[in-house]
Parts: C-alpha cells; sequence; structure tokens
C-alpha cells in the first residue's frame, strides 16, 4: 500500500533529483489562516462576522468532494456569524467602485449593482466543518490578488447555491476553488503575531469544495451545537445563473471615450471608465483597458475604460542640482516633470563633469518647461577662461596706440580711427606718408 511515509519519501528523491537535472517539482504552497485571522490586503476590515472556534473538524472525511455532499458545513438554523448587509453596503457605496468591480472580477460575475446585489442575497452563511483549501483574493493595487489558503475549521464562510464557498466572512474576500488536491500543498503559517494561530493540521482531513452538479434547495450541515446531529437549511433561489462564457476584451486605445464604450458594450461587457495619466494619448480619449484589450474575460462581466487625463498646469518646484554630477542633476530635473537642457563649458579638472549653473536656479515652473543647466567639461589647451583671446587687457589684437595720433605734418598719422592701440586696437598702424 503506498503510504504517506512512502510518498513523503517518494518526494523528498524527486525533489532530490529535480535539483540535480534543474527540474525541480515544488510542491504549492497554501496559507494556512485560523479562525477569526484577517488577512493582509483584506477587501474589508469592518465588522462582517468572524466564525466558531471549533477546536477541531466536524467530520473524518477529507479529499475533493461535491458541494452536494453532506457534511461539508457546519450550521444551524439560527445561526449568525456573517453580515452579508454591511457587504452590500460597502460594496455599493459610491467611494468602493474600484474595489467592487475587482470584487465581481474574481467571482466571475458583473459588478454591476444589481448584479452585485442579487449575488450577495443568493448567498448562505455557514462555517467551514473541515479545514478546507480554497482559492483567496486580497485586495492590492486595484486588483484580486489571487493565492492559496487553506481556512481553518469553524471559519464563517458565504455559500452558493452549488455549494461552494464564494466570500470569507470576516473580510470580504472573495473565494474559488483550488485548481490543487489537499495532498500536493504545502501548509505555511505566517503571521502568528498578528493573531494568525497555528493548529495542527491533519492532511487526511482537508477539504476541496467542487462545485454540485447542479442548485442545490438545501445543504444539509452538522449541528455546531451537536455534531452528531444533521441540520437541513433551505438555500434562496438565485434566480439565472450567471455565464461564465469568455470573450475577447477589445482593443479600444486612442479611441474617444465614446467610441470606445460602445465596442466594449457590444462585445457584451459592463463598462466603468477611471482616469489615468498617459503622456502618448490625448486627454479624453481611451488609454486602454483592464483587463488588457487581447485578453479574454468572462462575457458580462466588468472592464475597466482608462480614459486619459488632461496634463497637469499646476507649477512644479525647480530643484537646485549646481554642484551635482551631470546624469543626477538631469534625473533630478526631469523627475520634477521638467526638462534638461545641457550645454559645456571649459573648467578647472575639479568641476568637470558636475553642473556650474542652472537656469532658473530656483522657484517654479510650469511642467514640461525646459531647465538649462551649464555643465563643465575639461579645458582644451592654451585657453584663459573668461577671455576670447591674448590681447594686453582683452582686446582682439596688439595695436600701437589705438588713437586717431595726428602727425606734425597734419595728416592723419600711426592708426587713424581704426588703429589699435595697447588698449582695444585691433591693428598696428604705421604713420601715414
Amino acid at each position: 500500500m503506498f503510504s504517506l511515509r512512502t510518498a513523503g519519501a517518494f518526494l523528498a528523491f524527486a525533489l532530490t533529483l529535480g535539483s540535480m537535472t534543474g527540474l525541480a517539482c515544488m510542491a504549492r504552497t497554501a496559507a494556512a489562516e485560523a479562525v477569526g485571522y484577517v488577512a493582509e490586503n483584506a477587501f474589508f476590515t469592518g465588522d462582517l462576522g468572524d466564525g466558531i472556534n471549533l477546536g477541531r473538524n466536524l467530520t473524518d472525511k477529507g479529499g475533493s468532494r461535491k458541494g452536494s455532499e453532506k457534511g461539508l458545513y457546519g450550521g444551524s438554523r439560527q445561526l449568525d456569524v456573517c453580515d452579508p448587509e454591511l457587504l452590500l453596503d460597502f460594496l455599493l457605496k459610491a467611494g468602493n467602485g474600484k474595489k467592487k468591480a475587482a470584487w465581481a472580477k474574481a467571482l466571475g460575475i458583473s459588478a454591476k449593482d444589481k448584479r452585485v446585489k442579487d449575488f450577495v442575497e443568493s448567498l448562505t452563511e455557514v462555517v467551514l466543518a473541515n479545514d478546507t483549501l480554497v482559492v483567496n483574493h486580497g485586495y492590492k493595487k486595484g486588483k484580486a490578488n489571487r493565492y492559496d489558503a487553506l481556512l481553518e475549521a469553524g471559519t464563517a464562510v458565504l455559500v452558493d447555491v452549488f455549494g461552494l464557498p464564494r466570500v470569507k466572512c470576516n473580510c470580504g474576500n472573495p473565494l474559488a476553488v483550488s485548481d490543487h488536491d489537499p495532498g500536493d500543498v504545502d501548509i505555511k503559517f505566517k503571521n502568528k503575531g498578528k493573531g494568525n494561530k497555528k493548529w495542527k493540521v491533519d492532511k487526511d482531513r482537508i477539504v476541496r469544495v467542487e462545485k454540485a452538479d447542479e442548485k442545490q434547495k438545501t445543504l444539509v450541515v452538522v449541528d455546531v451545537k451537536d455534531p452528531d446531529d444533521e441540520v437541513p437549511i433551505d438555500l434562496p433561489d438565485p434566480g439565472p445563473t450567471e455565464t461564465t462564457e469568455q470573450v475577447p476584451v477589445p482593443e479600444v486605445r486612442d479611441s474617444s471615450e465614446a467610441d470606445a464604450t460602445q465596442v466594449l458594450t457590444e462585445a457584451g461587457f459592463a463598462v466603468e471608465t477611471e482616469s489615468t495619466d498617459d503622456p502618448d494619448v490625448e486627454p479624453g480619449f481611451a488609454a486602454g483597458t483592464d483587463p488588457e484589450g487581447g485578453t479574454t474575460a468572462a462575457k458580462g462581466s466588468t472592464v475597466t475604460l482608462l480614459i486619459a487625463n488632461a496634463p497637469t498646469t499646476e507649477p512644479v518646484n525647480v530643484p537646485s542640482v549646481a554642484g551635482m554630477p551631470q546624469a543626477d542633476a538631469e534625473q533630478t530635473i526631469r523627475d520634477a516633470g521638467l526638462i534638461p537642457v545641457v550645454s559645456t563649458q571649459g573648467v578647472p579638472a575639479e568641476q568637470v563633469g558636475r553642473v556650474i549653473s542652472q537656469d532658473p536656479a530656483d522657484g517654479q515652473a510650469e511642467p514640461g518647461s525646459t531647465v538649462s543647466l551649464v555643465v563643465g567639461e575639461e579645458q582644451a589647451v592654451g585657453e584663459q577662461i573668461g577671455g576670447t583671446d591674448a590681447g594686453v587687457d582683452g582686446g582682439t589684437d596688439a595695436g600701437t596706440d589705438g588713437g586717431t595720433d595726428t602727425g606734425t605734418d597734419g595728416e592723419a598719422d600711426a592708426g587713424a580711427g581704426t588703429d589699435a592701440g595697447a588698449d582695444a586696437g585691433t591693428g598696428a598702424g604705421a604713420a601715414a606718408p
């Protein structure tokens, strides 16, 4: 018989062999989440409910099981561990549109308010009878961040009419069916100092719930007050099943908002708009979509149309970069939203490659305007800093006296008018005959 110990030895051998050949097969990691623990990046941090600290699994049967089977969940006819109405209030709140869109997308439903409301109202609150493997979703940078999680027995969840866990009650996170069998995951405990207490996991009793073959009118759950008893609980009628047909997301970049909305709507999507910074797209036109054009998404789901902002006209501060190396100075100017324009000047060796001066040197300027930088370069051989030639007092040549000297015979003498004297002449005149 192929025992767990044998399986462990085989896995260790496979990992060692894989490491030697560069083809290591690593077990999928699942984050263990105890009853009451709210993981980082939760969709909701309010008091949606918590669960029941059972201290053990209510049943002995683990493995992959259909959502129609008895004993997957614990409950009672008076179970009160979730607050779906509070979750719904949060999702439909005007300022939470991005979270609602990400939440709906993770669940494969439309983000229209009515559809979200109908979906939440179709769910039923229960607690997990066994440690249960799911796909959990946190909210990070505007998107649902998918990860495998093991939820401890007693965790409160909302289930749908196919018997699937769809929402984790204490944080509102969307849940989905794991792609892995319970025996193929490596359980990791993190954040034990942040309320995620460690418990003893029996892999033989881990459950993975799969969708039932048809909608269920009732679920038979283990009575949380008396695990020897079973209780049938009625499920609400969810109405028509949401389509899961996957269709391409059209490319709409550089289209007008109206045209892009029409194209996406005709492709079968609900559309929400969001502003974004994109200097390469005309303000008011489409900069792209989320999910991106060219990918696929569930027909009827929400696509976020990204509309380019008008460039800001508020002045920005001009940073002082005098004395900085050229590369650092240029980057600092660009980071401020300005454009560096560089010229050079011969300087002593210690100033080569550094900014000698800038214009403007401080104050504020319009975004995208230029800042002139003078950068030191190696001085040319024979060059004197501050002049253009080697005259006596800074002139352009060496003349004799530079005036309109009058000779003894009344003729114009020695460089009349144009003769360059010792101060600023342009040539050395001789006395006119």
